[in-house]
């Protein structure tokens, strides 16, 4: 497995423009190479531990409320991590905080081994020390990836994080399943320490690799008025809006789909066999749409994906069953990547042409997370007033069908952020989109307070 996640160093080296009417490719910076590699260990293990934590806590409750409350506390706590890690990341470095992240999922999977059924009693708890792990790590690794990259190689980075997470998660489920099915024949909870055990163990890899990472010191101090102050921009607002209507879905989509099938089959090893194949998928999806997705293409690109994504959505409108939900996990798999790899290109292009020094990035990041995990507490808090009062399939479909439509309104919003400004004000550090070529230009720069 380690094997295929290293693959990163010949495909993040290669250089572009060596084929005939292919347009030249900047390579990626050596940075950026063992960024990738990071990320690829690093789903690996949480793909392997995590995919059955929701399916462990309907094991001890049946019932999808504890769920609910679970990922609640993880999107709620997600930003708070961010501002933290932010404060720490300014003082120390990034990588610092990257390192925290990885070791809070480490904490997260012993309190769950150790804690047993008691720990699954607590889904809100748990819940918040797995939104401090995801902040902490998050953080790192987009303001890693917004210092690494640049805007020729942008997409081609999140083309290829996507496709090496793919592939960890193509290995990690069918793997914890089966281990995880074996249980009866085993002992209870053995396939877990198996599983957990292995998942330490990875987790001390990737601390050990970001030793590679050059540090990326912080300059200046962090300032949410500041932060404030950028969104008033055009492109930028529109894209905060878009990213919290976006969450709306994911939020629920997150774990809905794992979980739903694995009530339709009752078997891990069949869930793991249904995540395999749709991250197979996904793996091909991610890399073709990376090849060819380009900053004067991206808002074009969003809006196939998200009605791709919309058209996958109506299959909800069949009864549940193993069958329709393999259907909606294939068309998913491949729709899915073309709308994410324009959108993290969107987001952080336009982050860094706000403030091409980067002195105000934590502001941007920071205000990223809070739009599009208070989309994802807002979904959650609908799906949870849903579920209580009719708990049915049926209700779930109409639910689903409704939520796999927001992201239209996404690429809308951010396709009208994105035109061009007519007659555009002269105001020192007035943004402008240039909808030509995808560019943003940036008129001038305002004095930091």
């Amino acid at each position: 497995m380690l094997c295929m996640i290293s693959t990163w160093v010949v495909i993040g080296g290669t250089k572009g423009g060596e084929v005939l009417g292919q347009p030249q490719r900047h390579p990626l910076w050596a940075d950026a190479r063992w960024l990738l590699l990071i990320s690829g260990i690093f789903s690996l293990s949480v793909a392997l531990s995590n995919t059955f934590v929701n399916i462990y806590l309907w094991k001890v409750d049946k019932s999808y409320i504890p769920i609910g409350w679970y990922n609640l506390a993880v999107y709620a706590l997600v930003p708070f991590a961010f501002v933290v890690a932010s404060y720490i990341a300014n003082r120390y470095y990034a990588v610092a905080t990257l390192r925290i992240g990885v070791l809070l999922h480490a904490g997260f999977y012993l309190f769950a081994l150790f804690g047993g059924t008691r720990a699954a009693s607590v889904p809100f708890l748990l819940g918040m020390v797995m939104g401090a792990a995801q902040g902490f790590y998050w953080y790192s690794f987009n303001f890693l990836s917004l210092r690494v990259t640049k805007s020729e190689t942008r997409d081609r980075f999140y083309g290829l994080n996507g496709a090496m997470v793919a592939i960890a998660n193509m290995a990690a489920p069918i793997l914890s399943g089966a281990i995880i099915s074996g249980e009866d024949k085993f002992g209870p909870l053995n396939g877990y320490h198996v599983i957990f055990g292995v998942s330490l163990i990875l987790f001390l890899v990737a601390t050990v690799v970001s030793i590679k990472l050059k540090p990326q010191p912080i300059s200046g101090r962090l300032s949410i008025s500041q932060g404030l102050r950028l969104m008033k921009k055009r492109p930028w607002r529109h894209i905060l809006t878009g990213c919290y209507i976006y969450g709306l879905r994911e939020g629920v989509f997150l774990f809905l789909i794992g979980l739903l099938m694995y009530i339709a089959t009752g078997s891990e090893l069949r869930l793991g066999e249904f995540l395999f194949l749709q991250n197979f998928l996904s793996f091909l999806s991610f890399y073709l749409v990376g090849k060819i997705v380009r900053p004067g293409n991206r808002v074009r690109v969003l809006g196939v994906g998200a009605l791709g994504m919309a058209l996958a959505a109506l299959i909800f409108l069949r009864p549940v069953s193993a069958a329709m939900i393999i259907a909606y996990g294939v068309s998913i798999a491949v729709a899915l990547p073309v709308f994410i790899v324009p959108l993290q290109g969107l987001v952080f292009d336009t982050i860094s042409r706000l403030d091409e020094t980067g002195d105000q990035n934590d502001e941007q990041l920071i205000a990223r997370e809070v739009a599009e995990n208070g989309g994802r507490v807002t979904g959650i808090g609908v799906f949870l007033l849903v579920i209580s009062s009719s708990p049915t399939s049926l209700t779930i479909s109409r639910l689903a069908v409704v939520l796999g439509f927001v992201q239209l309104i996404t690429w809308f919003v951010i396709a009208m952020g994105h035109r061009t400004h007519h007659g555009g004000s002269k105001q020192s550090g007035k943004v402008r989109w240039e909808a030509q070529n995808g560019a943003l230009e940036t008129g001038g720069r305002q004095s930091q307070p």
